[in-house]
């Protein structure tokens, strides 16, 4: 198999808005405690938007889950600070769907100090390129109808937004394969130059 750009061994400093000095990198198992703080810098409100309903803290099963992964049928990125409390920021978070191997379900996490600041989009573009290396040709996102901070997260990377619905739950669908993976990769490159020298498929 030809090598990952977004391998279980990526990690890569940036400069976020020419202030903030982060660190993105695929979880593994030694983030447990950053996952496990970040959920108590989060608000009831985040925390309803991301987990579908009130979440005090992670079981050490549900640590395990969220930080042991195969790196191909589970991956996630997340985000760190470099310096100071080295907090755990932000994740994005791609399960791969057990009825088609060429569906996955995303999630994004970002804890409240760090929201509104456009990590989101970021964090969508990585996993869209570290879909298209797994041959995950669509990606879902289950939310709450309350939730108009993923609504815009994803129209920023063109998925348009959702029209009338009385469910209890939105689900929106990116079809990875209309996207050019040099648009995609011209998108980052100022944050992460070295995506541009990475060949993907």
């Amino acid at each position: 198999m030809k090598p990952l750009f977004f391998s279980p061994e990526f990690s890569m400093n940036f400069v976020w808005r020419e202030r903030f000095h982060l660190r993105a990198g695929s979880v593994r198992p030694h983030n447990k405690k950053q996952i496990s703080e970040g959920l108590r810098n989060m608000s009831p409100e985040s925390i309803r938007n991301r987990f579908l309903g009130s979440k005090r803290e992670f079981s050490d099963q549900e640590l395990k889950y969220l930080t042991s992964l195969d790196g191909w049928n589970h991956y996630a990125i997340g985000i760190e600070e470099q310096d100071g409390q080295k907090r755990g920021i932000a994740i994005v978070r791609m399960v791969r769907a057990s009825h088609d191997i060429h569906e996955a379900e995303v999630a994004v996490t970002i804890i409240d100090d760090f929201q509104r600041k456009g990590l989101g989009s970021f964090l969508l573009n990585l996993i869209i390129l570290a879909a298209m290396e797994r041959d995950i040709h669509t990606l879902s996102f289950t939310f709450l109808p309350s939730n108009d901070g993923i609504v815009k997260i994803i129209h920023k990377v063109g998925v348009p937004y959702p029209g009338p619905h009385n469910s209890d739950y939105v689900q929106l669908f990116l079809d990875v394969k209309k996207y050019d993976v040099n648009e995609v990769k011209g998108r980052l490159a100022k944050t992460l130059p070295e995506i541009l020298n990475f060949n993907f498929p």
